[in-house]
């Protein structure tokens, strides 16, 4: 039987997930722990981690390394209420193979840690649609650009001087400098570092 761990400072709410947990076939639960720190304290090695975000103790995104670095093997899903975008990569990011809005129904966490455990990974609808949305937004956008932004953007990411992509396009300085602005623009950003950003995700 596979174990799972839950870490959410509302211990009310620790109590109805352990319930949820203990009476399903397939898992049961080695305890509710009121953060990350009191977890690891704890030395207990699970299969599962339910993980809250927002904690008094500790950021349950801050705590997805330190919990992975001591026990690599163990999967982390998130359960927060929390349904911004930037948040849920960041969490998909640092290694969390699941995230669960805390308001779904209670068959979401059981199906979800199941559909993980069997090799998969598990987002609510609600939560999936944001992050499609999020890479259908990010791809519209790079198919904004002409020819020549993208042109010039290749350079800027080479790690050439406006100077060297001027010459190597052919164009003046000012030309690089006026579809740099027209790129920061169209992607929303405004350096080079966010450029590297947005193009690397």
């Amino acid at each position: 039987m596979k174990t799972i761990a839950i870490i959410d400072d509302d211990f009310t709410l620790g109590e109805i997930l352990e319930k949820r947990v203990n009476d399903s076939s397939a898992f049961t639960s080695l305890g509710a722990f009121l953060g990350p720190l009191s977890f690891l304290e704890a030395q207990i090695k699970v299969d599962f981690i339910l993980l809250d975000i927002t904690m008094g103790e500790m950021n349950g995104i801050d705590a997805i390394p330190l919990i992975l670095a001591k026990y690599p093997n163990t999967q982390i899903v998130m359960n927060s209420i929390i349904d911004d975008t930037e948040v849920i990569l960041k969490a998909l990011q640092l290694g969390a193979v699941g995230y669960i809005d805390k308001q779904s129904t209670d068959i979401d966490i059981i199906n979800g840690v199941h559909t993980i455990s069997k090799g998969g990974a598990y987002m609510t609808p609600a939560i999936a649609r944001k992050v499609v949305n999020y890479f259908g937004q990010r791809s519209n956008l790079l198919e904004d650009l002409t020819n020549r932004e993208k042109e010039v953007a290749k350079g800027v990411l080479d790690g050439l001087s406006y100077k060297l992509i001027a010459d190597k396009l052919h164009i003046s300085i000012d030309t690089v400098r006026m579809h740099i602005k027209k790129i920061y623009r169209k992607l929303n950003i405004n350096s080079k570092s966010e450029l590297f950003h947005f193009i690397n995700k």
